[in-house]
Parts: structure tokens; sequence; C-alpha cells
């Protein structure tokens, strides 16, 4: 099959949870705030499958992260409209203890970055629905893509890379 097809369809068919329909004045109290790890599915086949070495994948599977999202912007334009530019700046801050990691976006742009297990990657963010923020990274030998989905008590996160699926959920 085509790629892309392949990519798409994974997209639509890897997170089975179901949009919720935000009005947009709702937005920035799912988006902003601080979420702990709750319950993790399939984690270390995803490292493994990242190239995560032996010692750094037990070290993650001991981690509790804390993961902090937030969404700044300009006064006159807190909540635009999802087909228009978004001209909020974002921040994900993952504390996982032994290592922090820090990354600021706008979406749509391409971030250099550097993941919590030292590979160099490039990364999109998208934001596909009121709830949704896509993070496509793109690796010198591996790319992976992270779903995460927001509602009022939770994140939901599905990693994607290959053929092998991940998930956590933080509250």
């Amino acid at each position: 099959p085509h790629e892309g097809a392949e990519d798409s369809h994974s997209a639509n068919t890897l997170n089975k949870t179901k949009e919720v329909d935000l009005k947009p004045a709702d937005i920035d109290l799912f988006f902003n705030g601080t979420f702990y790890l709750d319950s993790s599915e399939n984690f270390e086949p995803y490292l493994t499958e990242l190239g995560v070495g032996y010692f750094l994948r037990q070290l993650a599977m001991l981690a509790f992260p804390i993961v902090t999202v937030a969404r700044t912007c300009p006064a006159e334009s807190s909540h635009p409209i999802p087909s228009l530019p978004d001209p909020c700046t974002w921040s994900i801050k993952t504390d996982a203890a032994v290592r922090t990691h820090v990354i600021a976006f706008q979406l749509g742009e391409e971030v250099e970055d550097f993941t919590m297990d030292g590979r160099s990657i490039k990364t999109v963010f998208t934001r596909p629905s009121w709830n949704r923020l896509v993070e496509e990274q793109v690796g010198e030998t591996v790319n992976t893509t992270l779903f995460r989905d927001f509602f009022q008590d939770r994140m939901e996160v599905t990693m994607h890379v290959n053929n092998v699926t991940a998930s956590s959920v933080f509250r």
C-alpha cells in the first residue's frame, strides 16, 4: 500500500477515543495544565522499536512522568478558528525525574529537537480537532507519531512507530 495512505489510515484507527465537540471558549481549560501518568500499555515494545537502549528503557519503565502543557495566545486571538493559522505559542514540558524535556512551538512549524533518549529529530505539531494535538517526529533512522487527546479529567496519548503502538493515560 501507499505509505501516505497507510499513515492516514493508522492515524484514524489508532486512537479509538471519540473526539469531544468543544466550544472554543472552553479549549484552554483542556490544554493548559499538568498531567500525571496514570497507566501505560505496550510502552517497552514502543521504546524498543524506537531504538532506545536497554538501560534507558528500564529507567523509562520506572518513571512516572509529569507533563505540563501550556498554550499562550495574543490577547485578541486566544481562540482561533482551526482552519486559520494559530498565533499561539505552545510548550510541553515532560519531567521524568531523571530527565526533563521541554519543547516550545507554534502549530505547523518545524522544530529541531532532541528526544529524551538523545535522538536528533524534527517535529511538527498540528491540531486536527479542538481536543487533539498531533506530534510528528522525523528522525535519522525512525519516525514516530504521538496523538494527544485532551479531556476534562485526563490526557490520553497514543504513540505509533512502525507497526508498534503504545498508549498512556495521564490524569
